[in-house]
């Protein structure tokens, strides 16, 4: 649990740090003073100045933010956000969202140089090395042979034994094979269930597409030429957003059509099960997601919502476009006010949902 409560904070620490890091590089190349960069909402738990900007932890770790002069406030100064031109304003609004991509881009490319599994793709689609095989049960068919022998989804499959023969799995086709070949006869199956090896003499069905009634999916490592690891990691990236984006349009229609907040959203009660979930599975787990929620907080960052990047990003769109600000700087700074607490009240209902849903059971 130690563990666990460390690697979250270290986990949300990198996405913070990073996305205002966005923040505040492009700040001071666009000569705007920042007066704080903060970890967390307040109230402040520690902070020091250095020149002229105070550098904060604070108590509510959900998120963090750069306070600019004339963000918030009126102020005449030649160096503040509010007097800037709406290019230099709207580089400092997507550079958090910048940087997210580019850690995950990171990450991956690092992962896949030294070998990892894929978010979307499947790894034969991937041009590199498989260094790992490792075939799982996605789901096993309820009073199947899997079922009955006790496999479970989430096993992985290793190898099948029949009359001294072993086959070891490699790959979705050679699994599938094995029972297709071996229907109705008694196999061994050698699958590993939490890190645990066990062997099951399973009868396999006579008929049907899955004589051993699993669906099984191939989450292979992949190692991928330096050079090429790049351009891998680009294309995963590209394909977790069109799977967040798709996510993204089904949510809003359960929220709005519905009322109700979806199942898969999850807060940092979720993220805290996640770490504690990926810190077993080993270091390279973690890397995915940290790689994910960096996506994730990118896209949610993008969002035209009052108080979010994408938010700030819209009034200076529709500003340049009628070449004045469409709404004063003070009803603006009231409408991400606004936001915010909403955000805020979000927040909460969705870490009360992930409470019931995986402490109170």
């Amino acid at each position: 649990m130690f563990l666990t409560i460390i690697l979250f904070i270290f986990i949300l620490g990198i996405l913070i740090y990073v996305h205002e890091l966005g923040h505040f590089i492009a700040a001071k190349i666009s000569n705007i003073k920042v007066e704080e960069f903060a970890f967390g909402f307040p109230p402040k738990i520690w902070g020091k100045k250095w020149g002229e900007t105070e550098y904060r932890i604070n108590a509510i770790p959900i998120g963090g933010y750069v306070k600019m002069l004339g963000e918030s406030e009126s102020s005449s100064s030649s160096r503040s956000y509010s007097r800037k031109g709406p290019f230099a304003r709207a580089m400092v609004s997507i550079s958090g969202v910048l940087m997210n991509f580019v850690l995950a881009w990171l990450i991956l490319t690092v992962g896949f140089s030294v070998g990892m599994t894929s978010l979307t793709s499947s790894p034969g689609s991937i041009p590199g090395e498989k260094v790992k095989a490792s075939i799982v049960a996605a789901s096993v068919i309820e009073n199947s042979p899997a079922n009955t022998a006790g496999i479970v989804a989430g096993d992985i499959l290793e190898r099948g034994i029949y009359n001294g023969q072993e086959t070891v799995f490699n790959s979705t086709d050679e699994l599938s094979n094995f029972t297709r070949a071996n229907r109705g006869k008694e196999v061994d199956i050698v699958f590993r269930h939490n890190e645990e090896q066990k062997l099951a003499n399973i009868s396999l069905a006579e008929e049907g597409d899955s004589p051993l009634g699993v669906e099984i999916i191939d989450n292979s490592s992949v190692k991928v030429k330096w050079y090429m690891a790049p351009i891998v990691a680009f294309r995963e990236i590209v394909r977790v957003i069109e799977v967040y984006l798709a996510f993204l349009v089904t949510f809003f229609q359960q929220l709005f059509g519905q009322g109700e907040i979806s199942k898969e959203v999850g807060g940092p009660v979720a993220i805290y099960m996640l770490t504690g979930m990926a810190a077993k599975a080993g270091a390279m787990v973690v890397a995915q997601l940290i790689a994910i929620l960096s996506v994730s907080l990118a896209i949610i960052n993008i969002l035209p919502f009052p108080a979010l990047d994408g938010g700030r990003l819209l009034f200076i769109i529709l500003e340049k476009i009628f070449r004045r600000r469409v709404v004063r700087e003070n009803i603006e700074n009231i409408i991400h006010m606004i936001g915010f607490a909403l955000i805020i009240l979000f927040a909460i209902a969705v870490t009360y949902k992930d409470v019931m849903q995986f402490i109170i059971k």
